[in-house]
Parts: C-alpha cells; sequence; structure tokens
C-alpha cells in the first residue's frame, strides 16, 4: 500500500454534509497514522473540525470569492501528496489540473432514490482504493466534552432551571428548505409531554433562522425549556447535543451533529431518504414518511404552502413521536404504548380531533408494512 505524509481533504460543505464525511479524516488516520492531515473548508466548520476531531491536524479557511488561480497557489503552498476531494464540484476537479500528487474524487450516488448507500459509506468509498482498514466504530468522531463539562452547568445556572437530563429538540430546517420542518404545533405538544413526565429538560437548538419558531415553543409551554437556538457556536451547539440523552430532529445539520458526537436521534424524515442522509446507526429510530413523499428530493414542497412544512410531513403523528421518545428512553415497550398513547398529555382539543382525523385519513401511522408506494 503507498503510504501518504501529507494528506489534504477538500471539502467546502454544509454542516450536515460535513459531519456526514467525518469518518474519511478518521479512517485516513488510522491506516496513515503518521500523516498530517489539513481540512480545506469553510471557516464556519473551523472549531468543529480543528478543535474537537482528533483525526484533524490543520485546517485552511476556503475563500469562495478567490478566484481560481489564487486557489490553486494556496493548494500548491500545502504540499500534498495525497489529494482527497469530496466536494463533488468543477472546481475541485480544476484545482488538481497538471498537479503530480495523487487524488481520489467523491462521486455522488443518487440522493432521491430507495435502496441507495448512505452518504457516510458513499463518503468512505472515495478512499477505499488506499485504505485496507476501517475504524471499528465510524461515530462518534466530534468530542466536545471539555466544553460540554463548563457549559452545561453554566446555562442551567443562568436559566434558573433544575438541572436534570436533557432532551434535544431541533424544531427548525432553517430558511432553505422549510418543506423539511415538522409542525409547529407538533413540537409544543412533544415539549409539553416532555415536562409534564418530569424526567428531563427540553432544550431548543438551532441557528438564528430557528429563533422565531423555538421562542414559540417556549412561550407555549411557560418558558419552562432553554431556548439556545442561535445562541450557541458551532463547538457549544456539539458540546450541548452531546450532554442530551437523546435528541428529536428533522434533517438538517444538528442532527449530524449529534450523530458525530454520538447521540441518539430519532429523525423525522418526509422529502428527503433516511436511507441517504438520515441519522447513521439510528435509522431504526426514524419516523419516515419519504415514501408517500410527492416531491422526493425536491427544494420546495408542489402540495403545501412552499414556506412551511411539506405535506408528507404533516403525516408523522405526535403520537408517534411520543411512543418512539420512550421507547428510545426504555420508559416502554411497543406493546405498553398502544393504549395509551396520550398518557401525561393534555391536547387541546381541537389539536387532538385533527390528530384524530389524520389518523382516520392514515390508518396504520408508518409502518413499513402499511406505507403507500409514492406517487411522483
Amino acid at each position: 500500500m503507498q503510504s501518504f505524509g501529507n494528506i489534504v481533504i477538500y471539502h467546502p460543505a454544509a454542516i450536515g454534509d460535513a459531519m456526514l464525511a467525518t469518518p474519511v479524516a478518521a479512517t485516513l488516520k488510522l491506516n496513515f497514522p503518521g500523516a498530517k492531515i489539513s481540512y480545506w473548508s469553510h471557516a464556519s466548520l473551523k472549531p468543529l473540525l480543528l478543535s474537537l476531531c482528533p483525526s484533524i491536524d490543520e485546517f485552511v479557511e476556503y475563500e469562495r470569492e478567490l478566484s481560481y488561480f489564487d486557489q490553486r497557489k494556496i493548494l500548491k503552498s500545502m504540499g500534498p501528496d495525497l489529494f482527497v476531494d469530496l466536494s463533488n464540484s468543477n472546481r475541485g476537479q480544476m484545482l488538481t489540473l497538471f498537479s503530480k500528487f495523487r487524488t481520489v474524487r467523491y462521486e455522488k450516488s443518487r440522493s432521491n432514490s430507495f435502496g441507495q448507500q448512505h452518504a457516510v459509506g458513499n463518503f468512505l468509498e472515495t478512499i477505499q482504493p488506499i485504505c485496507q482498514d476501517m475504524p471499528d466504530n465510524l461515530f462518534p468522531t466530534i468530542f466536545p466534552d471539555a466544553i460540554a463539562e463548563e457549559l452545561v452547568p453554566k446555562l442551567v445556572a443562568m436559566h434558573q432551571l433544575e438541572y436534570k437530563p436533557l432532551i434535544g429538540i431541533v424544531p427548525g430546517v432553517g430558511s432553505l428548505r422549510p418543506h423539511r420542518a415538522w409542525l409547529a404545533d407538533g413540537w409544543i405538544y412533544l415539549v409539553r409531554h416532555i415536562l409534564e413526565r418530569g424526567t428531563h429538560i427540553p432544550i431548543l437548538i438551532g441557528g438564528g433562522e430557528d429563533f422565531e419558531v423555538a421562542q414559540k415553543i417556549n412561550a407555549d409551554v411557560g418558558n419552562r425549556c432553554l431556548n439556545l437556538c442561535g445562541q450557541l457556536k458551532l463547538d457549544e451547539t456539539a458540546a450541548m447535543l452531546k450532554c442530551c440523552d437523546l435528541v428529536v430532529s428533522g434533517d438538517t445539520g444538528p442532527a449530524h451533529i449529534a450523530v458525530a458526537v454520538g447521540t441518539p436521534v430519532i429523525g423525522l424524515y418526509g422529502p428527503t431518504i433516511p436511507a441517504r442522509s438520515g441519522p447513521y446507526g439510528y435509522f431504526d429510530y426514524c419516523l419516515d414518511q419519504s415514501p408517500s413523499c410527492l416531491c422526493i428530493g425536491e427544494k420546495f414542497c408542489k402540495v403545501a404552502d412552499p414556506s412551511g412544512p411539506g405535506e408528507c410531513m404533516k403525516r408523522i403523528m405526535l403520537t408517534e413521536v411520543i411512543a418512539k421518545v420512550r421507547q428510545v428512553m426504555g420508559e416502554a415497550s411497543d406493546a405498553d404504548l398502544v393504549d395509551e398513547p396520550y398518557q401525561a398529555l393534555q391536547l387541546d382539543p381541537n389539536i387532538l380531533k385533527e390528530l384524530e382525523e389524520e389518523a382516520r385519513l392514515h390508518p396504520g401511522g408508518t409502518g413499513p408494512e402499511d406505507k403507500a408506494a409514492p406517487e411522483y
């Protein structure tokens, strides 16, 4: 096997994709323990990838506005003997023209077809020809323990909350793809359920774009949970997610950060396919309406308000999410939940009526044997 001493990973990506690709760095470090591994990506990712990922030795800030020639100068100054291009972009291909170092490139598989491989496996395929060994466990890859030990007690004391175990709630998905979100009322009643059970503090996690929906949720439950949306740096977000017993989220960056720090995730999916972009290692925890999505893989929902949750996401029932939370927390089995789906939950009569009507129209929930074939 060829040996490499200076490896550059080129991956100017969104947060979620960056987290899904972190096993690439870990696998390279396992196979080439003496190599220097540099990560070339957006500056916003530096606190996560340089400080908290032990497989990465150096971080180079990618500047999108620079010309091709300036970026080539940066690449030459790094002097790699192996260039790992995870970008799936024309720029990535152009940067290595007429270069003598070894290059391996990521080729993205189709992202909107059923029965496909997960993005994590797709990324790892890139380095398969040069790596003999794989880590025993692909995750965790991000280790924010030191930050967590200091941050969590401070936040709980600052908000004058009784210290209890935490459940992470990621109610937003940013503004770019709002159809991936779940209903705001669903989050409100889920948080209310967690509070009424009294065993955990719900913490609301997300970016600045999610602050408004998180504020509404917190106001509706009497400001009894911790709204951290838009309040944390990325490394602090990772630390809070690390401290959670469980995270509930749609398909968005914090869900994949949670996986990267080793926290179980209940994923709520509709417009995207968990087999491709679900919380890796926690596929059994997903509530998946993607087979019923009429516009799978599209940027906006074609059959609902383009600024709100997709039609398929509205089919994820509150009772299903509560049941899944209780199962993951080891509080109940499937049989226990049949007769008491609303235990400890006081529902508004209008909401209850809507839920019962939804159950009547879509009997059987999201069990695999009950899902209708997708209509395209």
